[in-house]
């Protein structure tokens, strides 16, 4: 889609119009600031993690797999961290939405604000429906990604086993070839992550002029990386 040459999933036409303009610099509050910038953050951890830049595949021959790479183990628990924010359906996380909407009612840009949207709808899209490759009977990602959080007691407590969230994980387990699940999870949230990336180039270009130019709060955040740092 073109809309006089920005073009969606395209951030570079986005960042090509120059930065946007705040409608109401005055409404914006502390807590704008602290979303912003920790999806900021939460889109920096994923986007060098161990876990997105490992290779996701498979090799079959007929119906034989002959080989396979996927992210450890530990790599994908620590971007199951992050995702988890960015995915959730619950109204405290989300965050991802959460961002997008803040940065839309400000925007002083219908062509961003469009663009934006669209990211936003194509994120959703992925999310709820099945893997484009390879299908895992009829489970949609998030359904499948909530599985392997919540039916194998990764994030939480391992639930009951006649809970339908377990029954289901546990047959996924028992009835469809390991290569082709950790596929169909690693490569849809890799492909979530690609609409993350575009939202953050766009949005981080525009918070940083923002918050020079209308002198917003700054963001009261802890930055992650330095959680564990400390100094003599």
């Amino acid at each position: 889609m073109i809309m006089n040459e920005a073009v969606i999933g395209d951030p570079n036409s986005i960042l090509k119009l120059g930065p946007a303009a705040m409608k109401s610099p005055a409404e914006w509050r502390q807590m704008d600031s602290d979303i912003l910038a920790h999806f900021l953050q939460v889109h920096g951890q994923l986007s060098n993690s161990k876990w997105y830049h490992s290779k996701t595949s498979y090799t079959m021959q007929g119906e034989n797999i002959l080989g396979s790479s996927f992210p450890t183990f530990e790599s994908f628990v620590f971007a199951a961290v992050y995702l988890r924010q960015l995915i959730s359906s619950a109204n405290k996380d989300n965050l991802f939405d959460d961002a997008v909407n803040r940065y839309v009612n400000v925007a002083d840009c219908q062509i961003r604000n469009i663009w934006m949207v669209e990211e936003k709808k194509r994120f959703a899209w992925i999310l709820d429906n099945k893997p484009l490759y390879p299908t895992v009977g009829n489970i949609k990602v998030r359904e499948l990604f909530n599985l392997f959080l919540y039916g194998s007691g990764l994030m939480h407590k391992i639930p009951d086993p006649n809970t339908t969230l377990r029954k289901k994980y546990l047959k996924i387990c028992d009835t469809q070839p390991r290569q082709k699940v950790l596929f169909a999870l690693n490569s849809s949230l890799k492909l979530l992550i690609g609409h993350v990336n575009n939202v953050a180039i766009v949005m981080h270009h525009d918070y940083s002029h923002w918050l020079n130019k209308y002198s917003l709060p700054c963001p009261e955040i802890r930055w992650h990386d330095r959680l564990f740092e400390f100094k003599y």
